[in-house]
């Protein structure tokens, strides 16, 4: 479908980026209509959310948002080709996109799953939640709640992510699994809507599919499994199925680089491990702060992610060395560090920390990634949204 977009309907004029630009956009505008109608993420969740009804169309905007992201994202290296326009801007603009483009899915699958960012005992009250599903699900239970569930589902494809781009900085080669969250993954992030927006958010939270496993197998004389039904959501295999997913790629990927570039490639994963570990310390020990600030906490996790993604693509772009302190991490790991040793902080100071902490790191980024952008067409002399009008290259020594 792109390879025919591009040779029967995209001007020869359009530049690859602005088609990148425009799927970006797509994602945004579908993230901004589901934050309105579901700021907490879980609004969705008609047992969580009695107030009002969520229209079930954002759901389907959300499923068309995807899969036009996803054919324009492989419209644009094709569009390059076309019109002899490719420059390592163009790789780096696309890359960068999709780093970002992980937080809108990731917030927007947990909306269209119902799923409550924390415990729901201290949503309902103890009584009311005692009887809900999420109290009675075994990965719920061994992740510890679904606030590490949610977690999961958001860190899960931005590890994915990173590791690929890990993989390429050392390698030079970017070799994206058969199973990628570029294509695939993006067509099945748009089936999950698509089924919430005929079938209704709620039917992630049933138990249908395991509990007709465990029939169909019970039928057969295996009763093994029996303990699990009315357990095992249907949420939990797609998260479940997520984990695995990254768990082969981690197990494809990592030991391969380690073995052919040594400390080098592990002194680079630091950050990320950092990341990813800090992250899941300040989830843990406060268990109500997905609750209270949902949508800081994704911004947040976002930028930390956006801004070392971006910043290996250009060291390897420009063959420079990737600094594995990234101070743009220090609060959080300080406030994670001072977390797990016990400090008590009280919440209303921990959600304006977090929020001036996340206004400040985009600012930030935005400066970075418009100085590197304009640095880049000046010494390619070429520009960012236009392929038909020169530029001068810089004239620098």
């Amino acid at each position: 479908l792109a390879g025919w977009c591009v040779d029967h309907l995209t001007p020869a004029w359009l530049a690859p980026n602005a088609i990148t630009s425009i799927g970006l956009c797509w994602m945004i505008s579908s993230y901004c209509v589901i934050w309105y109608f579901c700021p907490g993420m879980y609004e969705a969740n008609t047992e969580l959310n009695s107030e009002y009804t969520v229209p079930s169309a954002i759901f389907l905007l959300n499923g068309c948002a995807m899969l036009i992201y996803q054919t324009l994202d492989n419209m644009d290296g094709k569009q390059a080709r076309k019109t002899g326009s490719s420059s390592p801007l163009g790789l780096l603009f696309d890359h960068g996109c999709d780093a970002l483009n992980s937080i809108f899915g990731s917030a927007n699958w947990i909306a269209a799953m119902g799923v409550l960012p924390g415990s729901v005992n201290v949503l309902l009250g103890e009584a009311s939640g005692s009887a809900n599903v999420q109290n009675k699900s075994y990965l719920s239970e061994l992740l510890g709640g679904d606030a590490m569930l949610a977690t999961f589902i958001i860190l899960s494809p931005m590890t994915a992510f990173f590791v690929s781009t890990w993989e390429q900085y050392f390698t030079g080669k970017l070799i994206l699994p058969v199973f990628n969250g570029a294509s695939e993954g993006l067509v099945m992030g748009a089936s999950l809507s698509f089924i919430s927006y005929v079938y209704g958010p709620m039917i992630w939270q049933q138990t249908t599919w395991t509990d007709g496993a465990i029939a169909f197998l019970g039928d057969n004389g295996i009763m093994a499994f029996s303990a699990m039904e009315g357990r095992v959501r249907n949420l939990d295999i797609v998260v479940l199925s997520s984990i695995i997913a990254l768990v082969q790629e981690l197990l494809g990927k990592v030991p391969f680089v380690i073995r052919s570039y040594g400390k080098e490639a592990m002194r680079t994963l630091i950050p990320h491990i950092v990341f990813i570990i800090s992250t899941i310390v300040i989830i843990t020990t406060d268990s109500t702060i997905f609750l209270r600030i949902p949508r800081t906490m994704c911004h947040l996790i976002s930028g930390l992610f956006v801004e070392q993604t971006t910043q290996i693509m250009l060291d390897h772009m420009v063959e420079e060395k990737f600094s594995a302190i990234r101070w743009v991490m220090l609060p959080q790991v300080a406030l994670a560090a001072a977390m797990a040793a016990g400090v008590a902080v009280p919440n209303e100071y921990v959600d304006v920390f977090f929020m001036a902490y996340t206004a400040v790191l985009w600012v930030y980024l935005a400066l970075k990634l418009k100085t590197h952008v304009n640095e880049i067409c000046d010494v390619l002399g070429i520009w960012c949204f236009d392929i038909v009008s020169p530029r001068p290259k810089s004239k620098r020594d």
